[in-house]
């Protein structure tokens, strides 16, 4: 039986893209099995696509980077995407939260919701200009105090130069954040360009750690604005397990993943 021909790198290159679109993440010694050449070769082919910047070289592989324009943030329409595994990452961030500790929360949905699971006893002081809160915290005994700023209805946020005043004089234990896009090379991204400068200035005045909630669907993800490169952070809370390659590269910046 005649053996097929070789692919030519182009070929390659696409059926390696095709394979990254399918699982995310993958090592070269694995596509160097399907695709039976070296992986040297292989190397290669993942060193001119990540030139291309269609994906993000990782320390044994490659994970596929998705390059979008995202319309601007909507708070309601984002309360439905993944929700279970927001809820579980809210659920898990939540423990975090230590009697007396004093937070910044950042906007979006998974910061609001973490709210409802923390434990309606404990001492705790939120600063946050994510009115979505509100609704969250009417059973709980923690403080909530509103950074001022203009009212955004559809991220359900307050931003402007008084929010950027009221976040520079106060210095808390914690920030939880939440991100539209989380790329090894890009860092933390956002279309919104008000919200990546609050976030931005919170992440300057937290003494203590800044935990990134994201889930499985933002890996790769690259949105307009850079709020903040990934060695920045010191938490990821994620709802999946992420592959060994991508999670290597997170501990070598000193980054803990946490998987909810």
């Amino acid at each position: 039986m005649k053996k097929p021909a070789p692919l030519l790198p182009a070929e390659r290159q696409q059926r390696i893209l095709e394979i990254l679109r399918e699982e995310l993440s993958v090592r070269g010694s694995r596509l160097s099995e399907l695709l039976g050449v070296s992986e040297m070769t292989i190397r290669r082919d993942l060193d001119a696509l990540g030139r291309q910047g269609v994906v993000e070289r990782t320390h044994g592989g490659a994970v596929f980077r998705q390059e979008r324009v995202v319309g601007r943030f909507h708070y309601n329409s984002a309360v439905q995407e993944n929700l279970r595994e927001k809820q579980r990452i809210a659920r898990r961030a939540a423990d975090m939260i230590e009697p007396n500790d004093i937070i910044f929360l950042g906007e979006g949905t998974t910061c609001a919701q973490m709210i409802r699971y923390v434990d309606s006893g404990m001492p705790f002081t939120i600063f946050t200009n994510n009115l979505g809160v509100i609704s969250e915290i009417e059973d709980k005994t923690g403080d909530l105090i509103l950074l001022g700023g203009a009212y955004n209805h559809t991220t359900r946020a307050l931003a402007g130069p008084l929010t950027m005043e009221m976040i520079s004089q106060v210095n808390v234990t914690k920030l939880f954040l939440g991100v539209d896009g989380f790329s090894l090379n890009a860092g933390l991204t956002t279309p919104n360009l008000e919200m990546a400068t609050v976030d931005r200035s919170m992440i300057r005045h937290t003494r203590g750690k800044v935990i990134v909630m994201a889930d499985h669907s933002k890996f790769g993800l690259v949105a307009e604005i850079v709020i903040t490169p990934i060695k920045n952070i010191d938490v990821l809370i994620t709802d999946r397990k992420i592959p060994d390659d991508f999670e290597q590269d997170l501990r070598s910046m000193n980054v803990e993943v946490v998987i909810a």
